[in-house]
């Protein structure tokens, strides 16, 4: 017998909006749904999951499963089983709970009939793959999210510092720039709670841990910086690692308090004072590992990685900044594991110069500038994460730079989804690409473009759209419900390459192409026209 027909997970989330929903998922991860009346939701999530059968046959146990919570549940509140989101593992750490960390096999989206199309998420659903082995992050077997706390600080005064060495055992300091000026290399410097106001930045210059206890925070008025990283030997000599300086749990904060005299100058000029200030955390040489971290800034950005630093940024948050969330430069390296990347007053990420970052289970949402962006030299890779409402494009890329993006979210953008300018070099799979602005995915300039095993849907205009002397090539992709048309050609020198593609229901042609064609210029190729 044929198969059901699909729905398109969005049309779950307006049905279940209609019932009273009021708030739906927001990340790949399962969550609570809390709604007015649970009992007219019930219904909607019981047909939706009859026409879409899980893996191994599960459709009929998770329809037995939702009847029994709907009859025996919390009123109000809809469950859904698996992997913990992010506020629920917060809540179970707070409780001493251990994490879940059991991840059901993910449900592979079919696609239509004939075998063309994809088979990947969509945009309301998972993005890529779930984790192999015995790791705890859902999409990879090594990743050690959710981190583990270190509690050794809580017994801390609040205020007071305490440096644990090896050679020297417990020490007490009334200040932590006293603490920080003596402790040996390789000792523990533990920070009691409350809100610790610097004269002027924190230089770090030998491999230390600094150790935070809950709700402690480093702060700093004016336009300095708060914590400066400057390792010596910062290169890897002789095959050995960098000196590595790691801060955990440590809330490093930037006031909006401005210097003397730069605010009335910033202000004649007509410019902002944050142009004078420097980022919260900077690392100039060696290596930091921040964990568990919140870094704000009302002046500047959040932390800049610049030279031949390298920076592994884990579980931190980013938020309230003036300028980048995380600004990479030079030839530093950063990885980005498990981090939220919110609310800046330029790129949420950005890296220049020839430095190169990585980005893994992230969130880069509300960025005045495009999320990810990369330029010059730069290289960026970004996997399973989800970009969404940033006022330009949610990943671009200018220059001569080169972005991978593998199984992420790229939605709800102001000037588009992905954006490649220049000779940029952009591909991008199995992702999903929807409710942008403008074109899903476009390539300007001399830009190169590869989109595999994506979905482009629901944007206002077209769902890909390559023009000038740009290039781009798609293949087993679904462009479906656009504005404009699904593939769009401009100029007499762009060219496409589309292989065995769904390009359907847009609100235009399927293939808008110049005329009269360039010889060559255009090859299309199994492509399911619906």
């Amino acid at each position: 017998s044929p198969s059901p027909p699909q729905v398109p997970p969005a049309t779950l989330v307006r049905a279940l909006e209609g019932c009273g929903v009021g708030a739906a998922p927001c990340h790949w991860d399962p969550c609570t749904l809390k709604a007015a009346d649970a009992r007219r939701v019930w219904p909607v999530l019981c047909e939706w999951a009859k026409l879409h059968p899980l893996q191994q046959g599960e459709a009929s146990a998770l329809l037995g499963r939702l009847q029994r919570r709907a009859s025996g549940g919390e009123p109000g509140r809809i469950h859904f089983d698996g992997v913990s989101t992010l506020q629920q593992q917060k809540r179970r750490r707070r409780e001493g709970l251990p994490a879940r960390v059991a991840a059901p096999p993910p449900a592979t989206v079919a696609g239509p009939s004939g075998g063309a199309g994809p088979r990947v998420a969509t945009a309301d659903s998972p993005p890529g793959g779930g984790g192999g082995g015995g790791g705890r992050c859902r999409f990879s077997a090594v990743c050690p999210f959710p981190y583990a706390r270190d509690g050794r600080a809580d017994s801390v005064a609040p205020l007071g510092v305490v440096v644990c060495s090896a050679s020297r055992g417990e020490e007490r300091f009334s200040s932590l720039a006293a603490a920080v000026r003596a402790a040996p290399e390789g000792a523990t410097v533990l920070l009691g709670e409350g809100e610790t106001e610097l004269d002027g930045a924190l230089l770090l210059q030998r491999p230390l841990t600094l150790l935070g206890a809950r709700n402690a925070v480093l702060t700093a008025r004016g336009g300095g910086s708060v914590v400066v990283v400057d390792l010596p030997g910062g290169g890897a000599a002789g095959g050995l690692p960098p000196p590595t300086l790691s801060i955990v749990g440590v809330g490093v904060v930037q006031r909006a308090t401005e210097q003397p005299g730069v605010a009335s100058a910033c202000a004649r000029e007509g410019e902002p004072a944050r142009a004078a200030a420097g980022y919260a955390v900077v690392v100039r040489a060696g290596r930091a590992e921040l964990t568990q971290c919140t870094v704000q800034s009302a002046l500047s950005g959040g932390c800049f990685v610049s030279a031949a630093a390298s920076a592994a940024l884990r579980g931190c948050h980013f938020g309230a900044a003036a300028m980048h969330g995380v600004l990479v430069s030079g030839r530093a390296r950063v990885e980005m594991s498990h981090c939220h990347v919110h609310s800046t007053g330029a790129a949420g990420v950005e890296a220049r110069g020839r430095s190169k970052v990585r980005l893994h289970c992230c969130r880069v949402r509300h960025s005045s500038r495009s999320g990810l962006f990369a330029t010059a030299f730069a290289e960026a890779h970004a996997e399973y994460c989800n970009v969404f409402q940033c006022r330009f494009a949610g990943i671009e890329c200018a220059g001569q730079s080169e972005v991978r993006v593998h199984s992420c979210r790229v939605h709800d953008g102001e000037r588009g989804g992905l954006l490649a300018l220049g000779r940029s070099s952009l591909r991008v799979d199995a992702c999903a690409v929807s409710r942008n602005a403008m074109a899903g995915v476009s390539a300007r300039g001399s830009g190169r473009v590869v989109v595999a095993d994506s979905a482009v849907t629901s944007g206002r205009a077209s769902g890909v759209h390559v023009s000038e002397d740009a290039s781009a090539t798609v293949e087993h992709c679904r462009v479906e419900a656009n504005g404009l048309c699904g593939v769009e050609l401009s100029g007499s020198a762009a060219t496409l390459v589309a292989r065995r593609n769904v390009v359907r229901g847009n609100g235009g042609e399927a293939f808008a192409l110049p005329s009269p064609q360039c010889g060559g210029c255009v090859q299309l190729e199994g492509n399911d026209l619906g």
